[in-house]
């Protein structure tokens, strides 16, 4: 049973997009194209014709090619002539069971949502290593050292700060009295902010091709036929295959090649000769980018989270009211009417020097004398942040602690 306030409160709803990185992609219309490159380039199909060699054009049928296919009937040019010998290549089923076409998939069913893929410094790290001051440089007012602070409390380091200055009560290197004799020039990434980069995780597939080899002659067949044969790696019939981004895959021929050819009818057609034959390519798909209406796929964290612990004080009572009027049944319905709505974002993000809680003071009546309870917001003050509010509401930090 969903409660009041469920679901409100989206942090990763594409809020954390990484900047200035792009991961390849990988998708049907990809997998489509490997396979074209296999027979176009990859293989490189030459038969010997008059003398020389002369490489054999691929076509990936589609449409009016995609019928021929299905006939005996060969593909002409616009000038009627037989395009011979050919190859073509049709797309068949796309199986996204576990099975994939009996070859499996290497993980079905996944126990995370994705992958990380890539960790770099967060852009927010060079302002980190600022305020610790990992190499205790002293002469420097960019970063943060106890020269900065104005000892004019009883708190360690101090409390207030010089003009222009960076200050900070972690104990790194910035609070040392001492300055390293040597300032270190090795990649120390024992204490940076880092940027984390997760991709999906992947849709698997399983697809099947159909490839056809158009000849005119049984010795051009033969050759089309044994360069395939020989470029079989390993102990199968299996072929490796590359998409234009790098994704390595594995295609599976059929075990038969099918012969069909118009020898035995004795017209006045050209003669023609078709091998057919299947292939099956085990797949996937990651971070998509040709559909319409999908934000961007991949997903930035930031690790090094700091929590602080503040003391603070103030001279009147410190309460935390709830602001609910229908969460309980017996709240005043109308203890908010006339009174400012607040937006999702006003309720997410605090307004810079208000706090969640509220201070409980009296007002005295000045002709009654009778004193009433009010409630108001707490204002901070930040001298780091070149804030000086004056009020009698204000409360005062008086000592941080950072783990």
């Amino acid at each position: 049973m969903s409660k009041f306030g469920d679901n409100i409160f989206t942090q990763f709803d594409g809020t954390n997009i990484p900047e200035n990185f792009n991961f390849p992609s990988i998708e049907i219309e990809d997998i489509d194209k490997a396979v074209f490159d296999l027979f176009d380039k990859q293989i490189a199909f030459e038969i010997e014709e008059k003398g020389s060699a002369r490489k054999v054009p691929v076509i990936f049928a589609a449409g009016e090619r995609f019928a021929l296919t299905r006939r005996k009937n060969a593909i002409r040019d616009k000038n009627n002539a037989l395009i011979l010998p050919l190859i073509s290549i049709l797309r068949g089923e796309i199986d996204v069971s576990a099975s994939q076409h009996n070859y499996g998939t290497a993980i079905s069913y996944p126990d995370q949502p994705g992958y990380y893929i890539k960790k770099r410094l967060s852009k927010k790290d060079r302002k980190y290593q600022n305020l610790i001051n990992k190499q205790q440089l002293k002469n420097q007012d960019n970063v943060a050292q106890k020269s900065s602070f104005i000892d004019d409390s009883l708190i360690y380091p101090g409390q207030d700060v010089l003009p222009d200055r960076i200050a900070s009560r972690k104990n790194k290197g910035n609070n040392s009295l001492f300055s390293k004799k040597n300032i270190d020039l090795s990649n120390d990434m024992s204490d940076n902010i880092f940027e984390i980069i997760e991709v999906p995780y992947p849709k698997f597939m399983s697809i099947k091709y159909e490839v056809v080899f158009w000849c005119q002659y049984m010795q051009q067949a033969n050759q089309m036929l044994q360069t395939v044969f020989r470029k079989y790696q390993g102990q199968g019939h299996e072929i490796a295959v590359k998409t234009i981004a790098g994704y390595e895959l594995v295609a599976f021929f059929s075990k038969t090649f099918s012969l069909d050819s118009n020898f035995s009818d004795f017209t006045n057609e050209e003669r023609m000769v078709k091998y057919a034959f299947g292939i099956t390519i085990p797949g996937y798909m990651i971070n998509p980018k040709s559909m319409k209406g999908i934000p961007n796929q991949l997903k930035s964290y930031i690790s090094a989270p700091v929590v602080d612990f503040g003391y603070k004080t103030a001279n009147n009572k410190i309460v935390l009211r709830d602001k609910n009027p229908i969460k309980e049944k017996d709240q005043n319905l109308n203890k908010n009417v006339l009174s400012d709505l607040n937006n999702i974002n006003e309720v997410k993000d605090k307004i810079r020097g208000h706090t969640s809680e509220e201070i409980e003071f009296y007002e005295v009546n000045p002709f009654s004398k009778e004193k009433k309870v009010q409630f108001s917001k707490i204002l901070g003050k930040n001298k780091r942040t070149g804030e000086s509010i004056i009020s009698p509401l204000i409360i005062k930090d008086i000592e941080k602690q950072n783990e």
